[in-house]
């Protein structure tokens, strides 16, 4: 009982960080102010001949998790059913890492791509332990699930300090 409480506990902490990461933090643009004579044509910029790849800024990049984590979040929805099937579980645990791995492939940023990939990393490492356990039937590696567990939560914190400033 303990050991599913504590997967139930991990599972719970994941969605409440992807919802927290996969927040809107985007307003609408302000309205134009009204004018009273059209403002005069601005000048054509001349066009660079060969554009520059620009990093993202911190936020940008972590704006740019938000529908892979949207997708993620949905996918974790399958842990309720975790205790009459856990491949089910692993497979919702899976798609977590697959899109973290997608969303530090196309960030830019290095500091958020770097805290992304440990995150990546550390949901494996979870995603492989809960299957040892649950599903291979492996109650020896239940030991590990604590310290894999925090590794997992200390990455996602600093991605999230990261993120939220």
């Amino acid at each position: 009982m303990n050991r599913r409480t504590t997967a139930w506990a991990v599972a719970l902490a994941a969605v409440l960080c992807l919802t927290a990461c996969s927040a809107d933090s985007t307003e609408p643009p302000a309205a134009p102010p009204a004018a009273s004579a059209p403002a005069p044509a601005p000048e054509p910029e001349p066009e660079p001949e060969e554009p520059a790849a620009a990093e993202q800024s911190v936020a940008e990049a972590c704006v740019s998790l938000a529908a892979p984590m949207q997708e993620a979040a949905a996918t974790l929805s399958a842990l309720s059913t975790a205790s009459s099937d856990p491949q089910t579980a692993v497979d919702a645990w899976t798609a977590l890492v697959d899109a973290y791995t997608s969303a530090a492939a196309s960030i830019t940023n290095a500091d958020v791509k770097s805290a992304v990939a440990a995150v990546a990393e550390h949901t494996g490492a979870v995603r492989d332990i809960l299957s040892k356990v649950y599903v291979d039937g492996d109650t020896g590696a239940a030991a590990e699930i604590t310290a894999i567990t925090q590794d997992w939560q200390a990455s996602f914190t600093e991605l999230n300090t990261l993120c939220m400033g």
